[in-house]
């Protein structure tokens, strides 16, 4: 038997007569007449190639067949009546569900602690994957359904997708405590003439000066704009061993002021502000619009907005 030629119809008609074991009363049972009730049973019958009721006395006995059949079809019809109403509510506290979330390692830093703190209080068995993707595969992963929400700054994620206003921040210099050159400020000159630590992700477009807005093309467009040049004597695809370099060498990096202030940095490093303008950029949280109404999702953007979120208007 196809299930493709089966129409949903007949089995609302076959499992109100399972139900009811009568033609009449299962028929008013799902809002069918007599004659359509009959008509629909004609069909059932050809398809299954077997009779499955045959009248008795009291009413219509369902053969082995049906009977065999009258289990799967009864939950397979209630499972499909509770998704269309909803009825299995998300409940955070008892969920095992496993939320996929797009950030950077640079992200992972600044969110994972005070999510991962609070989801252990609210909802124990709720499990998160991070994701690290270029960005050109982000509209891939939120179609096919592989990612939930994306955590950043993004330009790559308009049309099917909705944002939220997170927090604004900037870019600071980091460099070791006793650095022999720098102390309390940092100058221009020494900006340019000092080596640089870059962090510049996997899969990154990265080349010269190029129209991005990542940590890295930001400043090296704004050094552009300046005439000055830096020399980048490392570049790493993650911030987290950064710390451990600048401890042991006289680089220096430029990073987003969150990864440092919240992260457990060591002592012996120092951060200074940058000696050229940079425009402060604003951080949000993405999914797509296949996500808006489900009410796990809302539960986690509403998470991460109560975390992070400083409430200012766009």
């Amino acid at each position: 038997m196809n299930i493709y030629k089966i129409d949903l119809n007949l089995l609302l008609v076959f499992d109100a007569l399972m139900q009811e074991r009568n033609v009449t009363r299962a028929g008013e049972r799902i809002g069918l007449s007599q004659p359509a009730m009959s008509h629909a049973l004609t069909r059932l019958r050809k398809l299954c190639n077997d009779p499955l009721f045959v009248r008795i006395r009291t009413g219509m006995e369902p053969t082995p067949f049906a009977q065999q059949l009258s289990s799967s079809v009864h939950k397979g019809l209630r499972t499909l009546q509770e998704g269309l109403d909803g009825t299995v509510a998300f409940d955070p506290a008892t969920s095992s569900r496993t939320f996929q979330i797009v950030m950077s390692d640079m992200g992972e830093v600044v969110y994972l602690p005070p999510l991962m703190t609070t989801l252990k209080k609210v909802a124990p068995s709720i499990d998160v994957r991070v994701l690290q993707l270029p960005r050109e595969r982000y509209q891939e992963v939120f179609e096919s359904g592989a990612a939930d929400l994306a955590i950043g700054v993004s330009s790559t994620l308009q049309t099917g997708f909705y944002q939220q206003r997170l927090f604004s921040d900037g870019y600071v210099c980091i460099m070791r405590s006793d650095h022999p050159r720098i102390g309390t400020t940092l100058s221009l000159a020494q900006f340019e003439a000092e080596s640089h630590v870059m962090i510049e992700p996997t899969g990154s477009r990265y080349s010269g000066v190029v129209s991005s807005n990542t940590t890295p093309t930001l400043i090296e467009r704004k050094l552009a704009e300046y005439g000055l040049k830096r020399r980048i004597a490392l570049r790493v695809p993650h911030f987290t061993v950064v710390p451990t370099i600048l401890q042991t060498t006289d680089f220096i990096a430029t990073v987003p002021q969150q990864v440092i202030t919240r992260a457990d940095t060591p002592r012996n490093l120092k951060m200074l502000p940058l000696p050229f303008d940079v425009p402060n950029f604003v951080i949000r949280q993405f999914w797509h619009q296949r996500n808006h109404h489900d009410d796990a999702n809302r539960w986690l953007r509403g998470i991460i907005a109560n975390l992070f979120a400083d409430h200012k208007k766009p």
